[in-house]
C-alpha cells in the first residue's frame, strides 16, 4: 500500500497554477502544495492572489504568486522564466481560467465574443505553449486544463462560452498527441454545475437535475488534479475526466 501511495506524491515537483480568485485557485494550489509540490500562482488579480499565497504559506506550504495578464504572451513567458530561475524546472501546469458569459448569439457583439475566447481559450493556449516548451525540453510534464462540462455540450445563450470550453478541450487532445513522445501528458477535467455558476433561485432546480442531487465542490476536483499531476497517472493522456455528479450519463 505504501508503494502505491508513493506514486501520488509530488515531492520535488514545481507547479504553475493559473486562474482567478473565484476559480478555486486557493484550493487547487493548496492541494498541490500539500502533495509536496512547490507552487507558483499566476493570476490577474494581484491583491487576491497574494492573499491566497500568504494563506497557504501560513499552513507551512511553499507557494509564491506572480500577478499576470493571462492574455499577454510576454507576461506568461515571464512567469515561466521566473519559475525556472527560482526552481530550475516546471513539471505541472494547471489552467483554470473560466470567464462565464451568457447571451444569445443575436444579441452578442463581436467584442464580447473576443473577450470570452481570449480569456478562456487563447490564455490556455499561451500558457500551454510557454510551459510546454520547457516540458518538451526536459522530456517530462503534466498539463491539466480545467474546463466546464459544456466543453462537450451546448446550452442556450452559451455560444461563446461553450465554444471557448470546447476549444480548450480540443487543444488538450491535440497537444496530447503532439507532445506524447516527449513525455508530456495533457489532460482535461470537465467540471459540472457548481454553486457559483447558477443564480440563488436556480440552485435547488439545478441540484434536483443532477443525479447525485448536489453541485460540485472544490474538494471533488482537487484530488483528481493531484492524481493527474502525479506518477500514478503516467499512462493517462489526451482524455477528459468528468466531475459532474452523473450529469453526462443522461446522454
Amino acid at each position: 500500500m505504501n508503494k502505491i501511495l508513493e506514486e501520488f506524491k509530488l515531492d520535488g515537483n514545481v507547479a504553475v497554477v493559473t486562474g482567478c480568485g473565484s476559480s478555486w485557485l486557493k484550493e487547487l494550489a493548496a492541494s498541490l502544495a500539500q502533495a509536496g509540490a512547490k507552487v507558483v500562482l499566476a493570476a490577474p488579480d494581484g491583491e487576491e492572489v497574494t492573499k491566497i499565497a500568504v494563506a497557504i504559506q501560513h499552513e507551512g506550504q511553499e507557494v509564491s504568486c506572480i500577478p499576470t495578464d493571462l492574455t499577454c504572451a510576454q507576461e506568461i513567458e515571464s512567469v515561466v522564466e521566473q519559475t525556472i530561475s527560482r526552481f530550475g524546472r516546471v513539471d505541472i501546469l494547471v489552467n483554470n481560467l473560466n470567464l462565464e458569459f451568457w447571451k444569445g448569439l443575436l444579441d452578442m457583439i463581436e467584442k464580447e465574443w473576443h473577450e470570452v475566447i481570449d480569456a478562456n481559450l487563447t490564455s490556455a493556449l499561451l500558457c500551454c505553449r510557454a510551459v510546454g516548451r520547457r516540458m518538451v525540453e526536459q522530456k517530462a510534464g503534466s498539463i491539466i486544463n480545467i474546463v466546464s462540462g459544456l466543453a462537450e455540450r451546448g446550452l442556450p445563450n452559451g455560444t461563446a462560452y461553450c465554444a471557448s470550453m470546447g476549444g480548450v478541450l480540443q487543444l488538450t487532445r491535440a497537444l496530447a498527441l503532439e507532445w506524447a513522445r516527449q513525455g508530456v501528458r495533457v489532460n482535461a477535467i470537465g467540471v459540472g454545475w457548481s454553486a457559483g455558476t447558477v443564480m440563488e433561485a436556480e440552485r435547488d432546480a439545478i441540484a434536483h437535475y443532477i443525479p447525485m442531487q448536489c453541485r460540485v465542490r472544490p474538494e471533488d476536483v482537487t484530488p483528481l488534479v493531484v492524481f493527474l499531476a502525479s506518477k500514478a497517472s503516467s499512462y493517462l493522456n489526451g482524455n477528459i475526466y468528468l466531475v459532474d455528479g452523473g450529469l453526462m450519463a443522461r446522454g
